[in-house]
């Protein structure tokens, strides 16, 4: 990909530690992680995408494993997961990342960034409507 594209236009979505649905990454996956986030950040890719366990039940990551992440990869780093604004802006200001996607939080919330703006309730998540059927989880969400 590099070599077609360049690595200024190549992100990539990792969630190096962690167990998801029983699969964990093994008894040296912190130190695994890291060694691949540097390799990747010696090829100088445009942005890391990493995605946190507590989405779907697992543990957040730890300050200092982001600190750990930010020493070995210098461009941008995107959080994913169970994120609030709170959690986010803490982060950001802590300098350990620099954007959240709030994947989730879109589809519930049509008009996300002015109910963050607004500081408004954010409408609950239909996980059961998500990714697939027809407009119902889509289509049905109250703005503001």
């Amino acid at each position: 990909g590099i070599k077609e594209w360049g690595a200024d236009r190549i992100g990539i979505r990792l969630s190096p530690v962690g167990t998801f649905q029983n699969v964990d990454n093994g008894p040296n996956e912190e130190a695994d992680a890291l060694y691949l986030i540097e390799a990747l950040g010696k090829r100088g890719i445009a942005y890391l995408h990493m995605s946190e366990p507590d989405w779907a039940g697992g543990e957040p990551y730890s300050d200092a494993f982001r600190e750990k992440v930010r020493a070995c990869f210098y461009g941008p780093i995107i959080g994913a997961g169970a994120y609030t604004p709170e959690k986010a802006e803490d982060l950001i200001e802590k300098g350990l990342i620099d954007a959240v996607a709030f994947g989730r939080d879109y589809i519930a919330n049509p008009d996300l960034v002015a109910r963050l703006q607004r500081k408004a309730e954010l409408n609950p998540q239909r996980p059961e409507s998500f990714y697939g059927g027809g407009a119902e989880g889509y289509t049905d969400y109250p703005t503001l």
